[in-house]
């Protein structure tokens, strides 16, 4: 593939601490560097960031006609038809321009470095269509049970593999670290079932749920066979999955000329580890987001980018490199140990707050501001509604503290309240 042979003279690999381009692998030696040359940066900046494979809606009349229709993706995925995928299908068509737009322009930036990744990892890149509807391509997303970044991990699944999650620096918000988990999960899930829809699945409720759910159906090998016994959310997953892939490649909302047509070019580039991230974006220009690129970096303090590399747009690294000392000595900050035990930046809904002691189906606390802090375990049956009058608060509140963005909640869910001391 053109786009990745061109694309791995820029993008890190399965690695973070890899530096490719002809970035400094010493800073401090000179900046007498071979830059990549400028009409390289063209070429790779008019690569479209998506090739839909139709550019108008692709009619079928039945499943065969369906699958046909997603055999040209070319993808050792099977997009098969399923009446679930047709209602997600109706659904995601719903959306309205703006969706569509806020997509298209996250396409542009992340789906190179994600085929990029996943192709390094032996993975088909149709796989990148996750990360859409896991996060709609934001790695700031956080879910109401602390699943955060483009890939959404939760805490536990994230330190299981080796992320770092806490402050100064949560890996999950990383485009490159949180992109090679994931591709690190895929083929994991892919050794146990050999199954590419199974181990989509896998990622929406982990692979014990769906080796349950196969031994419930009876030892069933087809996926949509073991559908009806996985959890509900999951039920949904993969038919969400599947309907993304045909909308963005076979519909008038999978064409976005402003967008598509071109690539992002982001260099991975060496930093001094006493850079202050807010300060070099400063140096070089508000205007190049480089604290957006690199949202893992709580602190904004670089020393704990991976291997001193932080992602910059190509003409922002470049200017990097050219004026390196310089811009060494204004981004300077002032050094503070960071403790060796790190601190959660914020709580996660999914597990009890430090100090709450859970009796029964709920947990209370006191602080010295004279509130308390409850925190509910939703049972059968209870809505938010019932919650707020049950406990005088509103449901507007409740949705605050809890960041929920709409008023459905699950049985199990843990929701923390906030009620004055009487």
């Amino acid at each position: 593939m053109i786009r990745t042979f061109l694309l791995s003279v820029l993008i890190l690999g399965s690695s973070a601490s890899t530096l490719l381009a002809q970035a400094p692998v010493n800073p401090e030696a000179g900046n007498d560097i071979t830059r990549i040359d400028s009409l390289t940066q063209i070429l790779l900046g008019n690569i479209p960031s998506h090739s839909p494979v139709g550019h108008d809606e692709a009619r079928y009349r039945n499943g065969r006609e369906f699958e046909a229709l997603m055999s040209q993706i070319g993808s050792t995925i099977p997009f098969e038809y399923h009446r679930m995928v047709e209602q997600h299908i109706r659904y995601y068509m719903g959306y309205g321009e703006g969706y569509f737009n806020q997509i298209h322009e996250r396409m542009k930036l992340y789906f190179p470095i994600f085929e990029e990744i996943l192709d390094k990892n032996g993975l088909p890149t149709e796989l990148k269509y996750i990360s859409v509807i896991e996060s709609n391509l934001n790695p700031s997303a956080v879910s109401w049970c602390g699943a955060t970044g483009l890939w959404q991990f939760m805490p536990y699944t994230g330190k299981l593999m080796g992320m770092r999650i806490g402050y100064p620096c949560d890996d999950r918000k990383s485009i490159v670290e949180s992109t090679q988990k994931a591709c690190e999960y895929f083929a994991n899930s892919q050794s146990i079932f050999n199954n590419w829809l199974m181990s989509i699945a896998s990622y929406n409720c982990g692979p014990g749920n769906v080796q349950k759910a196969i031994r419930r159906s009876g030892g069933k090998t087809n996926f949509w066979e073991v559908l009806p016994f996985l959890p509900k959310e999951t039920q949904n997953y993969v038919p969400k999955f599947i309907a993304v892939a045909y909308v963005l490649n076979f519909t008038e909302k999978g064409k976005n000329a402003l967008h598509n047509d071109q690539s992002i070019v982001l260099a991975p580039t060496k930093i001094d580890s006493t850079m202050h991230l807010g300060k070099i974006n400063e140096y070089l220009g508000t205007h190049h987001n480089l604290v957006g690129l690199n949202q893992e970096l709580l602190n904004q303090n670089t020393d704990m980018a991976h291997g001193s590399v932080i992602l910059m747009p190509y003409n922002a690294s470049m200017q990097f490199i050219d004026r390196f000392d310089s811009a060494a000595a204004y981004a300077k900050y002032n050094h503070q140990v960071v403790p060796n035990n790190y601190r959660a930046p914020y709580a996660y809904p999914k597990s009890v707050p430090r100090g709450v002691q859970v009796a029964g189906a709920t947990g209370v606390t006191s602080s010295k501001s004279g509130t308390m802090r409850v925190v509910v375990v939703v049972k059968r049956g209870q809505t938010l509604s019932a919650i707020a009058k049950t406990h005088g608060v509103t449901v507007t509140q409740i949705k605050t503290w809890n960041h929920l963005r709409s008023n459905s909640i699950q049985v199990g869910q843990r929701l923390v309240i906030q009620k004055n001391r009487r």
